[in-house]
């Protein structure tokens, strides 16, 4: 399941900052658990090249954090999901409906604005 439907920029940068900042590698947000797994750091920003790390990103990476994956259990029962956010797309594996996702990452979104 892919959501391209988007800017998920903010959202990026929400989670980077929340694991980055709390130092844990689980949280849970309404019925979801979700944990960290890792990151695309940027380290050319002519090519957008970069590495994937599943340390939390320092703090001079934080605004070159491109994607992050998260395993998220909730979204569909019990089942857990890999779930990788980029700044313009949203993949859950294995798939979900679509309403499904779209909650997820809706929920995802209001929660924001507790963070900025």
């Amino acid at each position: 399941m892919i959501l391209s439907d988007g800017d998920y920029s903010d959202l990026v940068t929400y989670l980077t900052g929340l694991f980055n900042i709390k130092r844990i590698k689980s949280v849970t947000i309404d019925r979801y658990t979700i944990s960290y797994g890792s990151s695309y750091v940027i380290d050319d920003l002519n090519t957008a090249e970069g590495h994937i790390t599943d340390e939390f990103p320092s703090e001079n990476e934080k605004d070159r954090v491109k994607s992050v994956v998260l395993h998220v259990s909730g979204i569909n029962g019990r089942s857990s999901n890999t779930v990788e956010i980029g700044w313009d797309s949203v993949r859950i594996e294995p798939d979900v409906h679509p309403r499904l996702a779209r909650d997820f990452i809706d929920l995802l979104d209001r929660s924001t604005f507790r963070y900025f």
